[in-house]
């Protein structure tokens, strides 16, 4: 059975991170349609619940293409034997079980990718701990923006005083366009190196 290709799943990803990176340029920069600053954050805001979304659409399906050119390590992981050239829809039902993975951080996902994927078979080896940094802050601003609870506001917070000596909490919008966009631009770039950094590895691997 033909095995994953482990490239196919970086274009998807790569073109909405342009897309969305085109779009806030030409929103940052608007002075008609949405031309006020609140108008603005909103939309940021958005568009980084729906990056999150599609990261989170793009570790599954490379997790379960992973699986699928190499399951050695996943059938020790959980104490089956999996048939030699299993579907594809065989790795997901196996890896996820019909459920839903949660990571709670980077560290969290590296974690499990090693417990189930060979060390030579892991893209996700290959993410610097810089940009998985990068991601965990993004994180921490989407789970903020998904429940608006005070526990994710005081991780939030945290984040704000520790990574960038903030004193004062701003809301996720006002935080990401300060600086024309900068912080916005820096977790584009963030999402952006972590495709690259796993792309490179299937070209060399």
């Amino acid at each position: 059975m033909r095995k994953a290709d482990l490239r196919h799943n970086h274009d998807p990803f790569d073109e909405a991170i342009a897309r969305y990176r085109g779009f806030m340029e030409r929103i940052v920069g608007a002075q008609r349609v949405v031309r006020t600053l609140t108008e603005k954050q909103d939309v940021a805001e958005s568009v980084l619940l729906r990056l999150c979304a599609h990261w989170e659409r793009f570790v599954d399906e490379h997790l379960v293409d992973c699986v699928n050119c190499d399951h050695s390590k996943l059938n020790d992981y959980l104490g089956v034997t999996i048939p030699r050239h299993p579907s594809r829809n065989v790795c997901q039902a196996v890896l996820f079980g019909g459920s839903y993975k949660d990571f709670k951080n980077f560290g969290d996902l590296k974690g499990f990718t090693k417990k189930v994927l060979p060390d030579g078979s892991n893209p996700f080896l290959a993410i610097s701990v810089a940009h998985g940094t990068k991601i965990d802050e993004v994180y921490k601003i989407r789970n903020y923006l998904a429940h608006y609870s005070a526990a994710a506001r005081r991780a939030l917070d945290r984040m704000y005083e520790q990574s960038y000596g903030m004193q004062r909490f701003q809301e996720p919008g006002r935080f990401l366009l300060a600086n024309n966009g900068r912080r916005l631009w820096a977790y584009l770039d963030a999402f952006s190196s972590v495709s690259a950094d796993m792309r490179a590895w299937c070209t060399t691997a």
